[in-house]
């Protein structure tokens, strides 16, 4: 009889928590880890940043030249900046996003007899063909002189535009003309203006190719434009205390136009933001305040609107945004466009100072001016969502939107910023109850 077999005994499995509970727990350790590692922080402040001045900022900037994305100008801008705001103490964080801007492909005009001009088109203007029979214009021509005019399907010609010019194209678009040839012969160079968003042909000639073209008055010719987009990167920066609220937002515009070194517009905006910010470093007030570089206000407010989408939680305890823009010439004294809301405080605030109406913005694309209900620059998209907003501007000068924009008062720009910094105290200091803000989120704000 052989020996009965007994099966050896064999170890229980592992309970599966007892496997899952460590490696979730070594993944949370990794995770808070990385966290720790990763978390913003505030830099240091630098004692030498605090001792900055508008007038020594202003010797750097104006170095860069034109701002417009795309521009070697606007990225050195940038740069410059944000190392400023972060030497003030401020955790600077760069929002990037894609634009498109306009490209030029060139324009050609072509009609009997061998005519054949070429040309450029009009900044802003789409590439298009249209023929049509050859009228003149008087580039000085009013609104009211142009209603008497036969345009319907024909196309214009005409000299240097007294106005700027993507306006006198619109107003020439609108009264039917099917296309616009504008002949530079401009004893000054003209205000810079974009061209209405429509696919009518809008080009620009210089003296010898318009007195070509002149000689086909009355003639059945075609005005061809040829355009494009190119993709750049822009960019807002948003300079805080990690911790700190955006009770108040000091903002203007980075941005200047094509072609333009902008120092009025905004460099003087620029300017006072990065006084403001001096101010605020190492205060309490550095907790309660957020400054921002808004880009591509010329195309369209893009980066403020951008901006506001981003930071609707924050913006909860917005008490108010104050935004700078050309500030730094004189053509009237400083003024302020505000939401009712602010008037009162602004009044006690900075008595005496002028008072003006936000202009109602265009149904026309100008040069980034249009959409919405009122404001010509970034406050209006705070105004669009209800946050309390005023506008700090000095008028339009001489040198508005053209190349000759490239001084400033250093003077006019401490003036600009210290009745942004009174404007911003009254706010904190009143009375102020948080509230969801509106349009962002869906919430009835009535």
């Amino acid at each position: 009889m052989s020996p009965r077999t007994r099966a050896l005994p064999t170890r229980p499995a592992i309970p599966a928590w007892k496997i899952i509970l460590p490696v979730l727990g070594a993944a949370a350790l990794g995770w808070w880890g990385y966290s720790w590692a990763t978390r913003p922080v505030n830099p240091p402040l630098d004692p030498a940043a605090r001792q900055g001045s508008v007038a020594g900022d202003w010797a750097t900037l104006k170095t860069f030249g034109p701002r417009a994305p795309g521009t070697p100008g606007h990225d050195r801008t940038l740069d410059w900046a944000q190392a400023k705001l972060t030497a003030l103490g401020y955790h600077v964080t760069r929002d990037t996003f894609p634009l498109d801007i306009w490209t030029d492909g060139g324009a050609t005009v072509t009609g009997p007899g061998g005519l054949n001009v070429t040309g450029r088109a009009l900044y802003g203007s789409q590439g298009f063909d249209q023929q049509g029979r050859l009228v003149t214009v008087p580039g000085d021509a009013s609104d009211a002189q142009l209603e008497t005019l036969d345009l319907q399907m024909q196309l214009a010609v005409t000299h240097c535009p007294a106005r700027p010019w993507g306006r006198f194209a619109a107003a020439l678009i609108d009264r039917g003309a099917f296309g616009v040839a504008i002949i530079d012969d401009c004893p000054a160079t003209p205000a810079l203006s974009r061209a209405p968003a429509t696919p009518l042909p809008m080009l620009v000639l210089d003296r010898e190719a318009g007195s070509a073209l002149e000689a086909h008055l009355g003639q059945t010719v075609t005005f061809t434009t040829r355009t494009g987009q190119q993709t750049v990167q822009a960019a807002n920066l948003v300079a805080r205390r990690v911790e700190g609220q955006a009770q108040v937002i000091y903002g203007a515009h980075l941005d200047s136009v094509p072609g333009a070194s902008g120092a009025n517009d905004n460099a003087s905006g620029v300017l006072a933001v990065l006084d403001l910010a001096r101010r605020a470093a190492g205060t309490p007030d550095a907790e309660r305040a957020w400054f921002a570089l808004f880009d591509a206000e010329e195309l369209g407010l893009i980066g403020s609107r951008q901006f506001v989408r981003a930071y609707a939680y924050p913006m909860e305890q917005t008490r108010a945004m104050i935004n700078l823009d050309m500030v730094g010439v004189n053509a009237q004294p400083l003024g302020v466009a505000a939401t009712e809301d602010l008037l009162p405080l602004i009044r006690a605030a900075r008595p005496g100072l002028r008072e003006f109406e936000d202009e109602a913005q265009s149904t026309r694309e100008t040069f980034g001016r249009s959409l919405g209900t009122t404001g010509l620059s970034d406050h209006a998209a705070f105004k669009e969502v209800r946050i309390p907003a005023a506008f700090l501007h000095r008028g339009l000068d001489g040198h508005y939107h053209t190349p000759q924009d490239t001084t400033l008062s250093t003077t006019l720009v401490q003036d600009a910023a210290s009745a942004a910094w009174s404007i911003g105290q009254a706010a904190l200091a009143a009375p102020f109850t948080p509230r969801a803000e509106c349009g962002l989120t869906g919430r009835d704000c009535h």
